[in-house]
C-alpha cells in the first residue's frame, strides 16, 4: 500500500491550530458555571425515560442483572446490599471450558449435601451417630478436588456444631460423627435428626458469600466466570482467576477491597453501562463530578440525608433538604454558626449566591484620592469640581452654613497629611 505525501503550507496549518484553539476555548466552562445544577439536570432528566425494573440475561438466561432506575438508586445511594451483586472474574486460561470448570468448582459454594450419596441418622443399642456417605463420582464431575480431610476439617470449623473431636473417618468416603450426649431415646433422636440437617448445609468447598458461579463466552470462545455474590477478594486470590482484572458492580466492596479511586472510576462505569443501556448517552465530565462528589471525602459517600450530613457542615444547607425541624433543633441545641457561603443558605437568607457574577466581589481603595467628587460640575467645562479645590470654595461654600463650612475647611487640611502618612506606613 503507497502513501501519499502532501506538502502542507504555513497558512493551513496556522488555520487549523487556530481552529482547534477555538474549538478548546468555546469546550472551557466559565468561572461561577453552576455545575452541580448542569450535571444534576444532564443525569436526572434522561433518567425520566427509563423504565422502573429491567434486567439484562448475562451468560445464560438464569442469571440477570439489575438496570434500569433501580440501579441508578442503588449507585447513588450507596446501598451496602444490592439486588444482584456480580464479579467478573477474567481466567487465566480463557480458552479452556475444563479449565474455566475447575475455577468455578473453586469459587462456587458447595455444600456436604450436594456432594454426599446419603446421611443417615443410626441409632443403636448402646451407640448412635449419623453417618456420612460422600458420592465421588458427583465430586468428579464438580471437577472438585475434595479429600474426606477436608470435609472433617470443614465439619470441625463448623461453630454451631460443636463437632471438634467427634468426626472419625470409616473408609475413604465414609464418615460417621458421635454426638456427645446423654439423653433419653426420644430425645437422643431428636438431636440427630437435627445435627442430620445442619450438617447438610456445612460448605465443604468454594466461598461461602458466593451463591454460584456462571462461564460466559464472550462469542470468541474466550471465557470468564460471572460470580454472584460478594467477597471480591476471596475471587481475586483463587488459583486460577487474575486477580489484577477482577472486577465488581458492588461500589462499597470495591472501596474496600481496592481503594477509593477504584470505586470512584466504577460509579462513573456503572452509570455509563445504565444508562447506554437504554440508548442514554451522557457527557462524561457530568458522570464524573457526580463520582468526585461521592468520594472526595475519601470514603463513599450516597446522596441521601446521611451522606449529605457528612459532606456538608452548613445547618441551612442541612436543612433545605431533609429533616428540617430536627436539624435547626439540633443546631440551637448546639449553638452552631452558619457561614451563609452555600446557593442554598444564600437563597433562604436572599442574599446574593457565589454563582455566576455573585462569585466574586469587588473593593475600592480610596487612599488614593484625597478628595470626594461629586456636588456639582462646571458649568463652563462640564467637568466636575472636587471638593478643596478654589473653584469649589468660590461656587459652593457660600450656600452652606457657617458650621459646614467650618467642618469642610478642616476635613480639606486635615485630608493631605492623612495621605501622606498612610504613603509613608506603606513603604
Amino acid at each position: 500500500m503507497s502513501r501519499q505525501c502532501r506538502q502542507i503550507y504555513r497558512g493551513q496549518l496556522n488555520c487549523f491550530l487556530n481552529g482547534c484553539f477555538a474549538k478548546y476555548t468555546a469546550a472551557m466552562i466559565e468561572p461561577g458555571t453552576a455545575v452541580g445544577a448542569i450535571g444534576a439536570q444532564s443525569i436526572g432528566e434522561p433518567g425520566t425515560q427509563m423504565t422502573l425494573k429491567t434486567f439484562h440475561f448475562a451468560g445464560v438466561a438464569s442469571m440477570n442483572i439489575t438496570l434500569g432506575v433501580p440501579r441508578i438508586k442503588e449507585i447513588i445511594n450507596a446501598s451496602k446490599r444490592i439486588n444482584t451483586p456480580i464479579i467478573t472474574a477474567p481466567l487465566v486460561c480463557d480458552n479452556d471450558v475444563k479449565s474455566a470448570r475447575i475455577v468455578k468448582g473453586r469459587i462456587e459454594t458447595t455444600r456436604l449435601g450436594d456432594v454426599s450419596r446419603a446421611i443417615e441418622a443410626i441409632l443403636r443399642p448402646g451407640n448412635c451417630f449419623v453417618r456420612i456417605l460422600l458420592d465421588r463420582e458427583t465430586i468428579d464431575n464438580l471437577q472438585l478436588s475434595l479429600p474426606v480431610s477436608q470435609v472433617v476439617y470443614a465439619l470441625e470449623s463448623a461453630r454451631k456444631l460443636k463437632l471438634k473431636g467427634c468426626i472419625k473417618v470409616r473408609g475413604q468416603d465414609i464418615l460417621t460423627i458421635h454426638p456427645n450426649v446423654s439423653a433419653s431415646d426420644s430425645t437422643l433422636l431428636q438431636h440427630l435428626q437435627h445435627l442430620k440437617r445442619e450438617v447438610a448445609n456445612v460448605v465443604v468447598a468454594g466461598i461461602p458469600s458466593v451463591s454460584r458461579a456462571v462461564i460466559n463466552d464472550d462469542g470468541n470462545k474466550r471465557y470468564n466466570l460471572l460470580v454472584e455474590g460478594y467477597d471480591l477478594l476471596g475471587v481475586m486470590g483463587t488459583v486460577g482467576v487474575k486477580g489484577t482484572e477482577a472486577t465488581s458492580n458492588h461500589i462499597i466492596e470495591v472501596w474496600k477491597t481496592l481503594g477509593i479511586e477504584a470505586a470512584r472510576a466504577t460509579i462513573i462505569k456503572e452509570i455509563q453501562t445504565t444508562m447506554e443501556s437504554h440508548g442514554l448517552n451522557l457527557d462524561h465530565r457530568h458522570i464524573a463530578l457526580l463520582a468526585d462528589t461521592m468520594t472526595y471525602r475519601g470514603e463513599i459517600l450516597g446522596i441521601t440525608r446521611f451522606g449529605i450530613a457528612k459532606m456538608k457542615e452548613s445547618v441551612l444547607m442541612l436543612a433545605s433538604f431533609e429533616k428540617t425541624a430536627d436539624h435547626l433543633f439540633e443546631a440551637a441545641l448546639r449553638g452552631a454558626t452558619d457561614d451563609i457561603s452555600g446557593v442554598s443558605e444564600c437563597i433562604i437568607m436572599g442574599t446574593p449566591m457565589p454563582v455566576g457574577t455573585g462569585l466574586f466581589a469587588l473593593t475600592q481603595n480610596t487612599c488614593d484620592r484625597p478628595y470626594q467628587p461629586d456636588v456639582g460640575t462646571n458649568e463652563d467645562s462640564k467637568k466636575p469640581i472636587y471638593r478643596g479645590s478654589q473653584k469649589y470654595q468660590k461656587k459652593f461654600m457660600k450656600l452652606q452654613p457657617p458650621a459646614v463650612v467650618a467642618r469642610q475647611d478642616a476635613f480639606s487640611t486635615r485630608m493631605p497629611m492623612l495621605n501622606k502618612y498612610l504613603a509613608s506606613y506603606a513603604k
